[in-house]
């Protein structure tokens, strides 16, 4: 299983034009995307009708480099095709705003972009076309990058969050959030409107996150309206922020500041992601830190240093010591997690099956920190 987390950083893909970044701004976004191509499978980076995000990616790393980022499978594109949107009045001839216009409307409409703007050739050459590259590499970089598109059926997604957040508003499901229901929906004033506005947006995002699998930096926890989508999308923080106290107790800084501070270059992901012991620690930080704080994941990534992971307690990791049959292969882990491990009464949960699988191929998650240590001291 691939763990694909949702990158919406690079600009907002509900805006319609280019954002203003400071140098630190830039910064950052380019150290996140590092961290996440380290700690995650693939990333899945939003972008809008004009392109900003790979205009900005290609400005900042260079199209050979976006360009083997597609090549490889590391990164995908999802435009942002649904539409949400809140009228706010009529503009009279002063240049002032009638908002009294609004009321008796819907206070939410759903849209989606046109046939023009789903093609992914020509949301490309929206990026690209700021940029003097020769015809032929245009095309050549086009072909490439088309083929990592994702698009949504933005009506339907958009159709049914504006649905959803309504029917949430009139049955006062909207209370704890700061909106009550205490008139009809087509009655609320601008304030009002532009709050259901950004709870549709959330229940929208958070739709495309369920539907495609993906994991999350932002916690929509607190939006109870999302509930029915919250199962299927995984807790990136998670996985970063366990990642970064382990690097801490190894006397590491998180893989942000080792980007920024230069003691690793954004070509080291090419290297470091097809390391066996990177791939390994990949599938280790992404199973447990499903439902772990970061303190639980360092102190499982201790134990299993030492030997002493909880695993090790169970009839089955019991046996395992014991017989010392940690070399055997895969044979025995099949058979620990499936009817004969059952009959056994081994009954390896998730956690224990990472831990088994580490030991039958030799592994666990601290030799990718040493991978990160050796590849450290060589930049200096």
């Amino acid at each position: 299983m691939n763990n694909i987390v949702f990158n919406n950083k690079i600009g907002n893909p509900s805006s319609v034009g280019y954002p203003k970044l400071t140098k630190d701004d830039e910064e950052n976004i380019i150290a996140g995307l590092f961290e996440q191509l380290l700690i995650f499978d693939k990333v899945s980076i939003t972008t809008n009708r004009v392109n900003f995000a790979l205009a900005f990616l290609i400005s900042k790393l260079g199209i050979n480099t976006v360009e083997r980022l597609f090549e490889l499978d590391y990164i995908k594109i999802l435009l942002w095709t649904p539409v949400i949107v809140s009228g706010n009045g009529r503009q009279k001839e002063d240049g002032t705003i009638d908002q009294s216009v609004i009321y008796g409307q819907p206070p939410i409409v759903a849209g989606a972009l046109g046939d023009k703007d789903l093609d992914p050739e020509e949301n490309i050459n929206n990026a690209i076309a700021p940029f003097n590259f020769h015809r032929d590499r245009r095309r050549i970089f086009t072909r490439r990058a088309a083929k990592n598109y994702i698009i949504p059926n933005g009506m339907e997604f958009s159709t049914d969050s504006a649905k959803v957040v309504i029917d949430a508003y009139e049955n006062n499901n909207l209370s704890g959030l700061g909106l009550p229901f205490e008139k009809e929906s087509n009655q609320l004033d601008f304030e009002q409107r532009q709050q259901l506005l950004g709870l549709g947006n959330k229940v929208l995002e958070t739709a495309i996150l369920s539907k495609y699998g993906y994991k999350s930096f932002d916690n929509y926890e607190h939006v109870k309206i999302c509930q029915q989508n919250l199962d299927n999308i995984g807790k990136a923080y998670n996985v970063a922020e366990g990642t970064s106290s382990i690097l801490n107790l190894e006397n590491l800084p998180d893989l942000k500041s080792l980007f920024i501070n230069e003691k690793l270059k954004f070509d080291d992901i090419f290297t470091l992601r097809h390391l066996s012991n990177a791939k390994y620690y990949r599938k280790w930080i992404n199973g447990i830190a499903e439902d772990s704080n970061a303190e639980e994941i360092t102190k499982e990534y201790i134990n299993q240093i030492k030997g002493t992971s909880k695993f090790f307690n169970s009839g089955g990791g019991k046996f395992v010591r014991n017989v010392g049959m940690f070399g055997v292969g895969t044979a025995l882990g099949a058979a620990l997690a499936g009817p004969v491990g059952a009959a056994a009464g081994f009954g390896l949960g998730l956690l224990d099956t990472f831990v088994l699988d580490g030991l039958l191929i030799g592994k666990n998650p601290s030799m990718f920190v040493d991978e990160l240590k050796n590849k450290i001291e060589n930049e200096e």
